[in-house]
Formats: C-alpha cells, sequence, structure tokens
C-alpha cells in the first residue's frame, strides 16, 4: 500500500518522531521511507525535512539487523591539551613549582597559587608563545582543572577542640597560677587583643530616645583601633588601651613597660639572708 503524505499522516509521523532518539528514530524513519515507492528518500526529505544520509544510515540498519553505536563522546572539538601535548607540558612546568597540598594529606589534590592569567603572561613572557597560541583566561581555568590544579586556597590544619591531654594541661595552668597567686613576688596578668572597631558616625544597633543620624555603611570611617587589655586577676584592675594599628608583641611589651613602675609597688620582693 502507497503511503500518502495527507496532513493528519504528516502531525500523526511528526509527533512519533520528535519522541525518538538516536537507533530508534533511525529505525522510525526508514520503516516510514520503506512504504514509499521509488523516490521515497527524496519525498521524505521534502515534505518532511528529514535528513537524507541519517534515512540511509536507518535503511542499512533495516535490512542488516545491526545497529550502528552512535560515539557522541568522539564529536566536538578536541580539548587543547590534546591538540597541543607540548602548550600542557609548558602548562605543568610552569605551575609545579607554585602548588601545595592539603596540609591535612587527606588527599592528594594539589591546589596552585598562580591564577590563569598570571599563567598565560607567564607563557607570553617565558615560553615565548604568541596570543592567538594560547587559551583564553576561561578556557585556561578549565585547563588547569583537567591537569589536576584546582585554584581552592589550602586552609590551613584545623587544631582539635580536645584532645585526651587537655584536661591535664589545665590542671597544670591551674596550678600554676595557684602557685603565682601565693608567691607574694610575683604578679600574675592576663593580657589580650580584640577585633578592630571602626570610629565614625556608624550605627550600633543599640537604642536611644534621640534621634541620631548615621552613615548607611561604614566602607570609610574616621579611623580604626585595635583594642588591647590588661586585666589582674588577684586586685581585679583593668586597664584598656586603644592602637591605630596592630597590637603587635612591640606594642604590648611598650604598655606593659609603662604599666611596671605602677605594678611593682605592689610587690613585695624577698630577699634571703
Amino acid at each position: 500500500m502507497k503511503l500518502e503524505f495527507t496532513s493528519e499522516v504528516k502531525s500523526t509521523i511528526m509527533n512519533a518522531f520528535g519522541l525518538l532518539k538516536g537507533a530508534s528514530r533511525r529505525f522510525f524513519m526508514a520503516s516510514v521511507v520503506s512504504q514509499l515507492d521509488r523516490g521515497g528518500q527524496r519525498l521524505a526529505a521534502q515534505e518532511l525535512g528529514w535528513n537524507r544520509d541519517l534515512i540511509r544510515k536507518g535503511l542499512h540498519e533495516l535490512r542488516s539487523g545491526m545497529t550502528c553505536v552512535d560515539a557522541f563522546s568522539s564529536r566536538g572539538r578536541k580539548n587543547w591539551e590534546e591538540r597541543h601535548p607540548q602548550l600542557a607540558t609548558d602548562v605543568r612546568e610552569i605551575v609545579d613549582s607554585h602548588c601545595e597540598t592539603d596540609p591535612t594529606f587527606r588527599t592528594t589534590r594539589l591546589y596552585r597559587r598562580l591564577t590563569a592569567e598570571e599563567v598565560r603572561r607567564q607563557l607570553r613572557e617565558d615560553k615565548g608563545y604568541q596570543q592567538d597560541q594560547i587559551p583564553c583566561a576561561r578556557s585556561m581555568r578549565d585547563l588547569l582543572a583537567r591537569l589536576g590544579f584546582h585554584p581552592r586556597k589550602v586552609v590551613k590544619s584545623k587544631p582539635l577542640r580536645k584532645i585526651k591531654e587537655t584536661d591535664a594541661i589545665f590542671d597544670q595552668v591551674h596550678q600554676v597560677n595557684q602557685q603565682a597567686d601565693a608567691d607574694i613576688g610575683t604578679i600574675r596578668l592576663s593580657i589580650d587583643s580584640k577585633a578592630v572597631v571602626a570610629i565614625g558616625d556608624l550605627s550600633r544597633g543599640g537604642k536611644s530616645i534621640k534621634k541620631e543620624e548615621t552613615l548607611d555603611h561604614d566602607f570609610a570611617p574616621e579611623t580604626k583601633l585595635t583594642p588591647f587589655g590588661i586585666f589582674r586577676p588577684d586586685t581585679s584592675e583593668t586597664w584598656l588601651y586603644f592602637t591605630s594599628g596592630t597590637a603587635t608583641a612591640d606594642f604590648m611589651v611598650d604598655r606593659l613597660q609603662e604599666l611596671w613602675s605602677e605594678l611593682k609597688k605592689t610587690v613585695i620582693i624577698h630577699i634571703p639572708w
């Protein structure tokens, strides 16, 4: 029976055609064309818009009973390292000396400290590559990832919150503190610095009966101060200092020297006879 392409038949065929993929679609195309007379491939291409190469491939599969395997993974453009193996070798040579490993040694992943733009710059200046011979920044990041170089920063090993020796350590600290408090010639002090505080007309989230105008953001404060405190446990005395820079060790020693003239008056020095 000859198949005629009426509007209803074409609509039914195209609806079924849209639901199929791969070998199933080719088998359906071959089944339809096999019901047409001579010139059926050309007619199907004209009326249904089918590709004649796919039609011939489907007819071959229908006659032979063998299904062709679609190698989709082999299609498309190859990666940079496959098309330019020397480029991949040069990239490895550049990045290898700037890699770090996981400090916990839980993985063998390598973390690079170089950005993709820096790798591109060194390829141009040190290896003599031209601009059109190296991948763009986006492709370079993908290339580095495929070569095993990851951009994430290496996180320092996190210390355990508590180990089996923790209680013994604190017992020793308490014992030393008690000995220091019992010694009349010893002053025990506790020192600490806090987070940087932005100074300016900034909102602190507090409540006030007065309407105060504040800045929307703290991007440009008048200044930034770092608090540093000294506490004496036996007398509950507290001294508070501020610095516009970092509370370095030199800054802490200077504050202790300033305070020592006052503290030494309260120390009873025991002189053995």
